[in-house]
């Protein structure tokens, strides 16, 4: 396939799928009179990729993820990064609970100006 032909069925613009073939994401694709020709299992990994920046993992996490070895000591790596981002996640939620705790309270209060109700609710 093209790189046109994968950037239309995995949705990923052409510039991304070069970008990941530098940062090592996606394996460097042959080359057929200087064009790159790639095969189905840069569909699958892509598909790979797109699911972990969709739960917020970044290149690096995913990289990680995409190294070998594979099997047990993948689930082992995947597991490590999910515990650690839904930490990362609860953290977010208890600053996000907090933001809105504040901006409820502050919405309300008797302050004439932001700077006095930043001195009363915060």
């Amino acid at each position: 396939m093209s790189i046109g032909e994968v950037a239309e069925r995995t949705g990923f613009r052409t510039s991304a799928l070069r970008y990941y073939e530098t940062t090592g994401l996606l394996e460097p694709a042959d080359r057929v009179s200087g064009r790159r020709r790639y095969d189905e299992s840069a569909v699958d990994r892509l598909a790979v990729i797109r699911f972990c920046r969709a739960l917020d993992f970044t290149l690096d996490e995913i990289r990680t993820l995409l190294t070998e070895p594979r099997g047990r000591r993948q689930k082992a790596r995947w597991r490590a990064l999910v515990d650690d981002k839904v930490v990362e996640l609860d953290e977010t939620l208890a600053r996000v609970r907090a933001m809105k705790r504040v901006l409820l309270v502050s919405r309300d209060c008797d302050c004439v100006d932001v700077q006095e109700c930043a001195a009363v609710c915060s």
